[in-house]
This record gives C-alpha cells, sequence and structure tokens, in this order.
C-alpha cells in the first residue's frame, strides 16, 4: 500500500565543510615571495622613472637650442649675451638685465628673471629651464624649490664687446670647435649653479671653475651650437667626489689627464680666438 503525501518536505542532512585558514608559515612564505617579487621591481621601476626625467630633460634643452637659434637669426648671427657681474660670494653672482636669462638660479624665488631673459620671448615656457629631477631648493633652505638648473657655456658671448676676443660672438665664428661639438647649454650641479653662465678653464688649467650636474645616472644633458642635445656621463672618480661635496662647488682642481674635464675642454674654443 501506497502512503499518501503528507504536506512536509523531507530534508537530506549534509555536513558544512569547514573553512581551512592559512597557517602562519603559509603567510610568511607568501609575505616573503611579495618581498622579493619587490625588490626586483621597484629597481627596474626606478630606472624607467630615471630615464623618463632624462628623456624630459633632452627635451627641454632641445627647445631652448632652438630658442637660441631663432635669436640668433633675428640679431643678424649675433649670440645672445651671457654677461655676468660680480659682486662677491655665490648670492652676488647675478646676470645682467641683458642677458638670456637674468637674475640668481641660487636665490631666485620666482620666475621673474627666466621671463625678463632675452630668450623667453621665443618660447614662453619656464619649465624647458629647469631639469625635472633637480630637486634643489632655494638658498638650500628646503623650503621654495629652485626655478632653473641649466646654465650656458660661458664661451657663447660672455663678454658682449665685438672687440674682444675670449669669447664667440657670432654663430658663423663657431668653427673650431665646429658647432656640433661646441656645447649651448648644460645641466649645471645644483651646489654650483647661481649666474647664466658655465665656466670651463682653458687646456692646460685643470680646474673646474663651475660644476656640471650628475642627476641622471651620473650624468648630465647638454645642447650643441647645431641644435641637437645628448647625454654625457661623467666617469672620473675625481667628479664622482666633487658631485658629492657640499655648496659651493668653484675651483675644484684635478689631474691632468681627467677624461671628464679633458671632454669639456674639447668642447670649448682655444683662446685667443
Amino acid at each position: 500500500m501506497i502512503c499518501p503525501p503528507t504536506g512536509r518536505t523531507r530534508h537530506t542532512p549534509f555536513r558544512l565543510r569547514s573553512r581551512r585558514a592559512f597557517t602562519l608559515i603559509e603567510l610568511l612564505v607568501v609575505i616573503a615571495i611579495i618581498a622579493i617579487l619587490a625588490g626586483m621591481l621597484l629597481p627596474a621601476l626606478g630606472k624607467a622613472k630615471s630615464k623618463a626625467l632624462q628623456t624630459q630633460c633632452l627635451s627641454n634643452y632641445r627647445q631652448l637650442n632652438l630658442a637660441w637659434l631663432v635669436y640668433i637669426d633675428d640679431h643678424r648671427e649675433e649670440l645672445p649675451p651671457n654677461e655676468t657681474l660680480l659682486s662677491g660670494g655665490r648670492t652676488g653672482a647675478n646676470a645682467t638685465a641683458r642677458t638670456w636669462v637674468t637674475g640668481n638660479a641660487y636665490t631666485d624665488t620666482t620666475p621673474t628673471n627666466i621671463q625678463r631673459g632675452l630668450l623667453f620671448p621665443y618660447n614662453r615656457s619656464v619649465a624647458i629651464y629647469k631639469c625635472p629631477a633637480d630637486r634643489s631648493t632655494v638658498r638650500d633652505e628646503g623650503k621654495v624649490r629652485r626655478v632653473r638648473s641649466v646654465s650656458m657655456n660661458a664661451y657663447m658671448n660672455d663678454e658682449p664687446n665685438p672687440a674682444d676676443r675670449s669669447c664667440w660672438h657670432k654663430l658663423s665664428q663657431i668653427v673650431n670647435p665646429a658647432p656640433s661639438a661646441a656645447f649651448v647649454f648644460l645641466d649645471e650641479h645644483e651646489n654650483s649653479i647661481e649666474n647664466a653662465r658655465f665656466v670651463v678653464t682653458q687646456p692646460g688649467d685643470f680646474r673646474w671653475v663651475d660644476f656640471p650636474a650628475s642627476r641622471h645616472n651620473t650624468g648630465l644633458n647638454l645642447s650643441f651650437a647645431d641644435g641637437h642635445a645628448e647625454s654625457w656621463k661623467l666617469v672620473s672618480n675625481a667628479s664622482r667626489r666633487i658631485a658629492l661635496m657640499p655648496p659651493w662647488i668653484q675651483n675644484q682642481s684635478v689631474r691632468s689627464d681627467d677624461p671628464d674635464l679633458r671632454r669639456f675642454h674639447n668642447a670649448i674654443p682655444k683662446i685667443p680666438l
């Protein structure tokens, strides 16, 4: 005989599966793996960021050098003045009012002196005057970021008198070295920069009067009179030592065979012209 349904549903009993937690050892292993992966990835990310900053800095130099060339074209081949007044100490080394950029990068708290410079009308970007990797501050006080890290080769018309034979006054005079080898702008070291010019001694005088930057993996960017820009590495032990010196880096002697200073000697005219 078949029993009629009672209207009640029968439930089949089942067991809930218990959730198994990680042990302390397993958690430590996972953390260790993550730490190892982070240790492998972070240096690569750091190098990628450094390379990106270097590329941006090179772009800045190309734009600034183009403004320099357009100025020259507008002024019958005359180079923009690169004149400096020296009245004592780092704060007293100021570019004059008739210079490609005015003022003092060490003390200027605003871009006003960049905007007053003779090149600014040809490219009205303040950003191209500073390396994006430069983290230095005004008077090294840690408060206001500096607005300029670029300087110009002092042999590019730092004595605007045409009768002077200590520097180039016209683009057509740049023949030895050729324009492709004569540097115009460079990134100056944050512990060295002040006025608008970068002084390189003549061959036979083995001193760094001013000192180049080493922000890009112990290197710097430069532009040249033909319009191109490139990166240079500082390779000597003396350069690495000087780069770590406290402000103000001036007149640092090196050996006569120092490859970094010799490279700069090859990028300037031999005096008298």
